[in-house]
């Protein structure tokens, strides 16, 4: 197995619209940048990205110069922002939906 295969992983989630609970968690830490596939959007248009330190801490808005990070929500792959980089738990939050179920496929 080659150093590319061994730094890839995959995890299906559904993403809530609440960052009250960590489910939905992408265990993001020992990868460099990933993306997240989305079939079906729910009714979401946006993903507010929050993150949090450990799997039992309720998540956190991520901020990047200032704003928060976030991304349109559409049916296809959108990338994690680099500004959820250094978080070892990044939560996507939908906004305008209830749930959204999404595959993160992250590489390191």
């Amino acid at each position: 197995m080659n150093d590319i295969a061994r730094h890839y992983s995959s995890v299906v989630i559904t993403a809530n619209s609440t960052a009250a609970t960590t489910a939905g968690s992408i265990p993001f830490g020992p990868f460099a940048g990933g993306v997240v596939m989305v079939a079906n959007t729910g009714g979401g248009t946006r993903i507010n990205w929050h993150g949090t330190v450990h799997p039992t801490v309720t998540p956190t808005q991520i901020y990047a110069d200032g704003s928060a990070v976030t991304s349109s929500l559409t049916v296809g792959c959108i990338g994690i922002p680099d500004g959820c980089f250094a978080m070892p738990y990044v939560v996507p939050v939908i906004v305008g939906g209830t749930t959204c179920a999404m595959t993160a496929v992250l590489k390191g």
